[in-house]
């Protein structure tokens, strides 16, 4: 039987059969599988089996994306394997027991077509090569952190390493003042395209997102202001224009 494990970091949460033709993943209560996290969008993904592909996974426009063992995926289907992991936010789904879709049979020809057909050696036919195609280049913008208030007004940021670290510390990417700001306060993490924000700081200080305190993981959003200590930052991050 194929089984759907729902799962927090370690911790198993749930198990779900994958029964229905179609499965919908989000946080509203109408959804086959609910995750009630604030992360996790209404209607998240979907799960659909496919006549002759088995079952195949769709983003359905998220807030945060969904992850097919930890790469990013479109509301294109994106075929299912046994072991794969889907990722939603800080949660995972565990695909158990799912079989390949079977190949069709090979086409056996009546013996009338095989008297009229000749048929030739496989080792000695010598097709043309096709030309293969070049695979398209996603280009990926690097997003910048501009000081907009603070000792160092005016300054800009460029982002350009996975995870990097806002602090007093002096081993700290980008350094900032302030009463009980820590060492380091925030991290900043790239997962994909898009980029996340976590408090790492004490108890006593704090990170602050559009002048909200965050304590979890938070997207980061183009036109964000990030407050942290005595400074305040504005995350920018540009894409290409995909009608070209």
């Amino acid at each position: 039987m194929i089984k759907l494990i729902l799962k927090l970091k370690d911790t198993e949460l749930e198990q779900f059969n994958l029964e229905k033709e179609t499965i919908n993943i989000g946080r509203s209560k109408e959804n086959d599988i609910v995750i009630d996290n604030i992360a996790v969008s209404r209607k998240h993904a979907q799960i659909e089996h496919k006549e002759g592909s088995g079952y195949v996974l769709r983003d359905l426009h998220s807030s945060n994306g969904t992850f097919l063992n930890g790469v990013q995926i479109d509301a294109n289907d994106h075929e299912l394997r046994d072991g794969d992991v889907i990722g939603l936010a800080k949660f995972e789904i565990l695909v158990k027991g799912l079989v390949p879709a079977a190949k069709p049979a090979a086409k056996v020809l009546p013996q009338e077509d095989i008297e009229g057909t000749m048929i030739f050696d496989a080792a000695r036919r010598k097709p043309s090569p096709e030309p293969q195609a070049i695979p398209e280049q996603k280009a990926f913008h690097w997003p910048v952190l501009s000081v907009i208030k603070g000792p160092f007004r005016g300054k800009e940021f460029k982002v350009t390493k996975d995870v990097i670290t806002v602090g007093k510390g002096p081993h700290d990417d980008i350094h900032v003042g302030g009463w009980f700001v820590s060492s380091p306060n925030a991290k900043i993490s790239r997962h994909g395209d898009r980029f996340y924000i976590s408090h790492v700081g004490g108890f006593f200080s704090s990170t602050k997102v559009n002048g909200v305190e965050i304590k979890g993981d938070h997207i980061l959003k183009n036109k964000d202001e990030v407050e942290v200590g005595n400074s305040i930052f504005l995350f920018t991050q540009s894409f290409p224009d995909p009608r070209g």
